[in-house]
């Protein structure tokens, strides 16, 4: 009797081990404000968490005003401010106690792709268990590399390969169990396959149309996805184990793609109507979070040890498709990181800007309940790849993104919309027709991020006895405070080291961002006299030191005085 009400208890009423569970890993998140954010995505919409205790707000790149007079924010920051007197141990007791009020049903859509050891199972289990526990529900896609030879061999070994299948989703449910998780293999009831050639069906009840592998051919077929069996799944809180296999239209079994089977999937849970049609109490049904768990880990790196840290897909795709090109020994060692990306990008494109994915080794499951709570990397992709402290990752944290656009006039930019966001983003008055009028003058560059989401604006200065600027200067760092976090930070700054292998910028010299600056440059000085903290990276920093001070004192300030 135990055990079926320990079944049947929903995913979502937590016990005590859950609870402290979620404690356990708060308590390592390194910053109030990430542990308020996991809160946030977690709380039913209309009843507002616990507010956090404030912090110091970071400082602009530039102000006019005492740091005690002055807030600011840090463009993705991972800075944290230690204050003695505040405690924090309660505070997270009362989030803890918000998150258990939930009822939300956030999913994951997860793809296991094979083989692995006993020991990677052990891992994948628990780690699927404690994202599980933490609120986010998993659906996980199976699939195995070493099934694509048999795949090779056509319908003849259809049985034997089903066989297979079933025997590695029965490992996963054991070792599930022994994690303390309970699953359901699903073979049958998922996806169906119909070869109707009519576009415009596909275009009124938006069904991926993909080229599929079966077992005899591959054919232009379009899969539908049933969602019955998540209405069970999210109540009894098991863990569905999908096998990649469809019935066509003669009722036949055929496998198809688990790529395939992952966008149909990310498709129909996409769609709010399959939420009515369920009669499930949330809207929240799209995937908060698309994750291949492999033994390859992420996508490599021509410019670092490991894998990317972090990819934007809508300006960097091209270039890691050319980069798989240029290291043809990637195909080897990293063999299925192209067709995985497509997948994921297939994905993304179709949910929530805020939605992201995740790809890491099963080995190493750290990366996964790090990036549910704090929703970024394990370390910032911008800090210098030189630096002794810079660590490496197998895990690589990918989002749809945004474009980069590149002004070297300020007639192509906005000046409206790039006024919002420095204004948002400093939270001060810029005084803008003396902005613009410097800016006239020496503007080298203006690096745009989406429809205005952030920017950085790169003049070039000149000194006493130099006519024509040629020192490269951040003027202005800017990311509006509602995307932070989300890696345009990060964007911006790699766009910056590409441009400029010299840059400098200035700081006020107790300006809680200062820490994030230090990671990033080669040299930093206290201007005597000021307060200014002048930075710099490249190998000019050392040579150019007089030439550096002297910009740092001269360059105007650009908002208004008793601006707040």
């Amino acid at each position: 009797m135990e055990q079926q009400q320990k079944v049947e208890l929903p995913i979502f009423m937590r016990k005590k081990h859950d609870r402290d569970l979620i404690m356990e890993v708060l308590s390592t998140v390194p910053s109030q404000k990430e542990a308020q954010s996991y809160i946030k995505r977690f709380t039913i919409p209309n009843k507002k968490p616990p507010a956090p205790t404030p912090t110091p707000s970071p400082i602009p790149l530039e102000t006019k005003k005492s740091i005690s007079d002055v807030p600011s924010t840090v463009p993705e920051s991972d800075v944290q401010k230690h204050n003695p007197q505040l405690s924090l141990t309660s505070q997270k007791a009362e989030f803890v106690d918000s998150l258990f009020a939930t009822k939300l049903e956030h999913i994951a859509l997860i793809k296991i792709q094979g083989p692995f050891t006993s020991l990677d199972l052990k891992s994948i289990a628990k780690t699927l268990v404690h994202l599980q526990q933490l609120g986010l529900m998993p659906i996980a896609v199976l699939d195995n590399d070493e099934w694509k030879e048999m795949l090779k061999e056509g319908p003849s070994r259809f049985s034997e390969l089903r066989q297979w299948m079933m025997e590695d989703s029965s490992n996963i449910c054991e070792a599930l169990e022994d994690a303390g998780g309970r699953s359901t293999p699903i073979q049958n009831g998922v996806f169906t396959l119909t070869h109707d050639e009519s576009e415009e069906s596909d275009k009124k009840v938006h069904r991926p149309r993909l080229k599929l592998r079966t077992l005899s051919t591959d054919v232009d077929a379009k899969i539908n996805v049933s969602l019955s069996w998540l209405k069970t799944s999210l109540k009894l809180g098991h863990i569905p184990l999908i096998l990649p296999i469809a019935l066509d239209g003669l009722s036949i079994q055929r496998t198809i793609s688990p790529n395939a089977g992952m966008i149909a999937l990310s498709s129909s849970l996409s769609d709010l109507s399959n939420a009515t049609c369920l009669n499930l109490k949330t809207p929240h049904l799209e995937p908060m979070k698309i994750i291949v768990i492999n033994s390859e880990g992420g996508i490599p790196s021509e410019e670092r040890k490991g894998s990317h840290v972090f990819i934007n897909i809508q300006q960097e795709y091209e270039d890691i498709k050319n980069s798989y090109k240029s290291n043809p020994q990637w195909n080897f060692t990293h063999p299925t990181g192209i067709e995985n990306l497509e997948m994921i990008k297939t994905c993304l494109e179709k949910l929530p800007t805020t939605t992201s994915a995740i790809m890491a080794p099963a080995y190493s499951p750290t990366g996964l309940i790090s990036n549910l709570i704090t929703d970024k990397p394990l370390f910032s992709s911008s800090l210098p790849l030189t630096a002794p402290t810079t660590p490496s990752t197998t895990t690589t944290v990918i989002r749809h993104g945004m474009p980069v656009l590149y002004h070297n006039s300020l007639s192509t930019v906005n000046i409206s919309s790039l006024q919002s966001l420095i204004e948002a983003s400093f939270k001060r008055k810029l005084d803008i027709d003396n902005y613009v009028a410097r800016l006239e003058k020496c503007l080298e560059l203006v690096i745009v991020t989406g429809d205005y989401q952030g920017a950085a604006i790169i003049t070039m200065e000149d000194v006493e006895g130099n006519k024509k600027g040629n020192i490269p200067y951040l003027d202005k760092f800017a990311v509006t405070p509602n995307n932070q976090g989300v890696g345009i930070a990060d964007i911006l700054w790699k766009q910056l080291q590409i441009r400029y292998p010299n840059l400098m910028w200035r700081s006020r010299e107790n300006n809680g961002v200062n820490k994030w600056y230090f990671e990033r440059s080669n040299g930093n000085y206290r201007v005597p006299g000021t307060h200014w903290t002048m930075f710099w990276y490249g190998n000019d920093g050392i040579n150019g030191l007089k030439a550096y001070t002297e910009i740092t004192k001269k360059i105007p300030a650009s908002f208004y005085c008793n601006s707040r």
